[in-house]
């Protein structure tokens, strides 16, 4: 069961595919293409301007994420290309691991004297480990291919 998230992210995906030069979107498997128009929010039409950047629109980071996975495994046309792009994508997860460990640092956690033990420890009880959107979206994407 797709949640209504990833059914506007599949809209968003298939309206960035509408205004994509023919050559691009041909590059993509059809059972994709039809994954994102079948699987869409239907009573969700984004509008995008080819003349502006995809990044300055009113599109989700998600599908900027998406529409960066779709560059690398379709429209890369060297291995050099490929490799930079990973290395981006490295480069950003690192930094968001970075981020998440100096938010939930837990040495931090125990800094605060002043708190009893019983809250700091409802605090790490709440804390949850979750796979990452990209993670989530290479797996998807492989099971599709796959069947």
């Amino acid at each position: 069961m797709i949640d209504d998230k990833t059914r506007k992210i599949f809209s968003e995906i298939d309206a960035f595919l509408d205004i994509i030069d023919e050559k691009y979107k041909n590059r993509i498997p059809m059972q994709l293409r039809n994954l994102y128009k079948d699987e869409k929010l239907k009573d969700y039409m984004p509008k995008y301007d080819a003349s502006i950047q995809i990044e300055k629109q009113d599109i989700q980071r998600e599908t900027i994420a998406m529409i960066a996975l779709l560059h690398l495994n379709y429209w890369c046309d060297s291995e050099e290309e490929k490799r930079k792009i990973k290395d981006i994508l490295n480069e950003n997860e690192i930094k968001y691991q970075k981020e998440l460990h100096e938010k939930y640092n837990p040495e931090d956690l125990f800094k605060n004297k002043n708190k009893k033990h019983e809250v700091v420890a409802q605090e790490l009880a709440m804390i949850e480990y979750k796979e990452t959107f990209i993670k989530k979206v290479i797996n998807a994407i492989k099971k599709l291919f796959k069947h």
